[in-house]
């Protein structure tokens, strides 16, 4: 995971992931709302799944469908009555596995914690490449300390499935570790998914 400017990784408002939508769908020919809604069904989408599998699809414009599936997953987390999931390492792995299944380039995701082990809130803190996913420890506290969180949990995936952590895989978990024990923050777990499997480092004993 090599470090590169902040603008790189920067995690945009919903307000701004809106405007960047709007501004894509302009670039696109849609100017007004008939325009959007008679575009919808001439792609036959019917459906938030429907508007994914076109946004995954071959007939997408790469930077829109980036922004509609960030854009799909800021709906879907914004309800703040969640259930408690993370009761094993098992359960919050097959989560993140369901959650990053077939995601072309690397995300790092953040897990933030109430001292109940429910989550708070989730964050995509970065996209990379097909191979390499760019994150930097300060982005991550960053909404550590907004959320007032008691742990948090770290995940990435490799498109490619295969499991096995990288010497940057190793470092940034590492940073992680020594961060939260500087800031009084309990560090559960770095996951590595791929293809609907995971591997939890801390499981592993890998950290």
């Amino acid at each position: 995971m090599k470090f590169y400017k902040s603008h790189h990784y920067e995690v945009h408002t919903d307000m701004e992931l809106l405007i960047q939508l709007f501004d894509q769908l302009e670039d696109n020919g849609v100017h007004q709302f008939f325009e959007l809604k008679n575009k919808l069904r001439e792609l036959k989408i019917n459906s938030f799944e429907d508007l994914l599998t076109y946004a995954s699809g071959p007939n997408s414009v790469d930077e829109m469908a980036i922004t509609i599936e960030e854009l799909v997953d800021r709906i879907r987390l914004s309800e703040s009555k969640r259930d408690a999931i993370l009761t094993s390492s098992k359960e919050v792995g097959s989560y993140l596995s369901d959650k990053l299944i077939g995601r072309k380039q690397e995300e790092f995701w953040a897990l933030y914690l109430d001292n109940g082990n429910k989550i708070i809130a989730e964050k995509k803190i970065s996209q990379g490449t097909l191979d390499r996913s760019i994150a930097h420890p300060r982005d991550i506290f960053r909404w550590a300390v907004v959320y007032n969180c008691s742990a948090i949990i770290v995940a990435h995936n490799h498109p490619s499935g295969k499991l096995i952590p990288s010497h940057s895989d190793f470092k940034m978990t590492k940073q992680l570790q020594e961060a939260a024990n500087m800031m009084k923050i309990d560090f559960l777990d770095h996951f590595i998914v791929g293809k609907g499997h995971y591997l939890s480092m801390k499981e592993n004993e890998l950290f």
